[in-house]
């Protein structure tokens, strides 16, 4: 499995929602029709009006590969040089192992405890969603989740990205991105007031589904090579 996570950086963040809203129908079309694609999302952050969170999961390489070289590719990237960029971050990420965040008890795990073998200084992702009972709940839960989440950025070590933000394409969904540095770093951030007090916030709402995984990365590189030519292999390998 290969992950690219990005952040674009608008040039007007009045934009935002014209942006997402333009987006919606692209990624939908990935998700439904390329094959390979296991999730495709553009969302807004809800810390910053300036930038929209990208997360992608595609199960191997000829997958990645057959996104670069399709039209809802070159549609998505038309419409942000229309919407208007000020600069973007994006990387890619090589999975090796993947599992619950939660393990039978339920408890929050920094350990891969499926895996025989531990890599405990390898970048951790987490990526899932959250499917409230009662969509219209969803504005006000994100709102009051903005300190918890810019407290979980600015002061936990470790922390590369933390965010909790509206599915364009679904009313009822809150997507779920992060990025630690290691596994200490994640353990960390499962003993810390942060994660106690998204997770109330979270259970303080009339009922929700949810799927969480975490993905151990052993590398990661930027998208595009020095062409600005978007890569599905590990060119820098």
């Amino acid at each position: 499995m290969i992950i690219i996570t990005a952040t674009f950086m608008l040039s007007d963040p009045s934009m935002q929602n014209e942006a997402i809203k333009k987006a919606a129908p692209l990624q939908q079309a990935t998700r439904d029709n390329e094959e390979g694609c296991r999730a495709y999302v553009f969302s807004p952050d809800p810390c910053e009006n300036d930038r929209v969170i990208v997360f992608e999961l595609w199960e191997n390489q000829d997958s990645l590969a057959d996104h670069f070289d399709h039209q809802n590719y070159y549609n998505m990237g038309s419409m942000f040089g229309e919407v208007g960029l000020a600069g973007a971050e994006s990387r890619k990420w090589r999975v090796t192992a993947s599992e619950p965040v939660y393990d039978d008890t339920p408890r929050a795990r920094a350990d891969f405890f499926t895996c025989e073998d531990q890599f405990p200084e390898d970048p951790i992702i987490i990526a899932g969603y959250i499917d409230l009972h009662d969509a219209s709940e969803r504005s006000d839960l994100l709102s009051e989740s903005v300190s918890f989440q810019l407290a979980t950025r600015n002061e936990e070590p470790g922390c590369q990205m933390y965010v909790f933000s509206a599915d364009p394409c679904r009313e009822e969904r809150i997507e779920v991105v992060e990025i630690w540095d290691n596994m200490e770093s994640l353990a960390a951030h499962f003993d810390h007031e942060n994660y106690f007090n998204m997770g109330n916030l979270i259970r303080s709402t009339s009922g929700r589904d949810s799927n969480h995984r975490k993905y151990r990365c052993d590398f990661n590189e930027p998208v595009y090579d020095d062409s600005r030519r978007a890569r599905a292999d590990f060119f820098t390998l």
